[in-house]
């Protein structure tokens, strides 16, 4: 049986990401604050990323619904 470890705080220089499967079939890692997005072949590489860019390792929901991805619209 796993050992549960609990959440850590966000630091300020953390961000959260949502990651979820579009209409299409990719998968796409979104920063919930429209600064960064990528899309991926497999939710693997979609949850590296998030892990990568979120720099904290609870940086990351996965989402139950579709998340399309904003092709750039939503990043600042």
């Amino acid at each position: 049986m796993g050992q549960f470890k609990p959440l850590q705080p966000l630091t300020g220089e953390s961000h959260l990401f949502l990651v979820g499967q579009s209409s299409h079939g990719f998968w796409v890692a979104r920063d919930l604050e429209g600064r960064s997005e990528g899309i991926f072949r497999n939710q693997k590489e979609a949850v590296r990323f998030a892990l990568a860019e979120g720099g904290h390792p609870n940086a990351v929901l996965i989402s139950p619904n579709g998340v399309e991805p904003s092709y750039g619209m939503g990043i600042h």
